[in-house]
This record gives structure tokens, sequence and C-alpha cells, in this order.
């Protein structure tokens, strides 16, 4: 399949929803994306599902806990974001918690923001993913984007909150099995880095696993470790730029989505009824 050019809606509802597992998920998979319809006017909101209590190092969970929250809302501003949504499940436990509870919790979110666009991970793209709670998030946030169209499907809110439908996703992956379209990003590279160096307990805790490797292997990785502590900036533009990178000589970085858009069904009915 040709992957095609990917372009903004074309819709009047500029309304869009990302949904993550943790804080760091947005800016390392979709955040040009997110740039992209924040500087065209969209009004996003994010929903985070965890709390990313262990993804940190020398901290406690509870400093982890705050130090994460803090990090991600001042990296979600930089952005744009209209709005951020916390569930405050624990990390690297979505594993056990229940499938039909956290889809619940997504209709509610789903038809309170009404949304155009979703942004969240594909649930049928498990290449090359090995973290439980992605894939939770992944089913349990496709399910709910049908299921909060069904006026028997009550979420979990009290009193029920009116059926919603989206119409259109952009899903994204550790690696997208069958991608569809890419998105040219190079214009928000240095949005994204900056945005991304504010994350750094993660920084230093994912510095922190190449360095427990580089011990495995028996490669010292002492002085970048401790580069990382003193300025995470230089890592934060290493990962921008690597996960996106389409080609080293031209510049160019790209973001790969699989996207189902129903604007061109929506539209074909509505002329069928105007007859």
């Amino acid at each position: 399949m040709k992957i095609k050019k990917l372009k903004l809606p074309e819709t009047t509802n500029k309304v869009a929803l990302v949904s993550v597992a943790h804080a760091d998920d947005l800016l390392l998979f979709c955040g040009g994306g997110v740039a992209a319809l924040t500087e065209f006017g969209w009004k996003v909101t994010v929903v985070r599902a965890t709390n990313d209590r262990w993804d940190s190092f020398g901290l406690s969970e509870s400093e982890t806990i705050e130090a994460n929250t803090k990090e991600f809302n001042l990296a979600m501003a930089h952005l744009g974001i209209s709005r951020v949504i916390e569930l405050n499940l624990d990390t690297d436990q979505l594993g056990d918690y229940s499938e039909v509870s956290l889809r619940s919790k997504y209709i509610d979110i789903i038809r309170d923001v009404q949304p155009y666009l979703v942004i969240t991970f594909d649930p049928d793209s498990y290449l090359y993913e090995d973290n439980e709670d992605h894939r939770k998030v992944a089913v349990s946030m496709a399910e709910a984007m049908w299921t909060s169209g069904f006026d028997k499907h009550p979420g979990s809110a009290s009193g029920g909150i009116k059926p919603f439908l989206p119409v259109a996703r952009w899903y994204f992956g550790r690696e997208v099995a069958k991608p569809t379209h890419q998105l040219d990003v190079t214009s928000y590279i240095d949005k994204l880095t900056a945005a991304t160096s504010l994350h750094r307990t993660m920084l230093i805790n994912m510095a922190r696993q190449w360095w427990l490797k580089g011990r495995t292997a028996g490669v010292s990785l002492d002085e970048f470790f401790q580069s990382v502590n003193s300025d995470v900036r230089f890592f934060a533009e290493m990962i921008v730029r690597r996960s996106r990178e389409k080609n080293s000589k031209s510049k160019k970085y790209s973001e790969i989505y699989r996207v189902i858009d129903d604007a061109n069904v929506v539209s074909t009915l509505s002329k069928m009824g105007e007859k």
C-alpha cells in the first residue's frame, strides 16, 4: 500500500482527543501531529491513563508521580493543549485492569469532549510492542470509539452522557504494521525537542536503562548518563530526531500513522439524503 501524505481534516469541528498511556507517549509518538493541530486552531484534549509512578531513577513513588505529572503538564502547555484528563491508574498494571472498565471511562470522555478526531495507539499494530499499558489503551479506546454511539452503553458516568461518535482516527504505534499516511513534521522538530526536554524525570530514567544495558554488554556509559543528568536537552533532541528521521542526509522528519477517516462516507450519505 502506498503511503499517502497526511493532511489535517477539513472540518469546522476542530476538536481532537489524544489518548495515551504515559506522560511521554504523546511526544514520542505523535507530537508533530498534535503540534500541527494546535497551530491550525484545533482544540486538543489529552487523556493520560496512568500515573507513571515507577518511571524515575532515585526518587520515591510519590515523588515520581508528582514530578512526572508536573513535567507532563508543562510539556502539554508548551504544545498548546487545551485540556488534560488524568485517569490516575497505576502504571505497568493495566494488564490486570478491566478492559471493560477502561472502555467505559473512554466512552464518557468521548461523549464529553466530542472530538472529530481521535489519536491513539493502533489496536492492530502490536509489532515490536512490549508495553501492556499501550496495548490496553489501544483496544479499550478502539472499542469505545464505536460503543460511545450506542445509547444502551451507559459508560461509567452517573446519569450517562448523550451518545457521540468521532469521524476520524489517527493510529500510531512503536512501529505501525500497516501504515497509510505520513505527516511531515520537519518544521516542528525544535518545538518537539523543547517540549520533550521538559520530561526530565523520564528522560533520566530512560538514560539509566541504556546505562544498565551498557554495563551488561561491558560498555561504560558513565559519561553519557552523567551528561543526561546535567542537561537532558541533547538526549531529548536525539530521541525526537531519530524516531522521525526519514533520511539523515535530507534532514526531513515525519510521523507514521494508520488513518481511518469516515468523512467521505458521511459526505456521500449526506448527498443521498438530499435527493
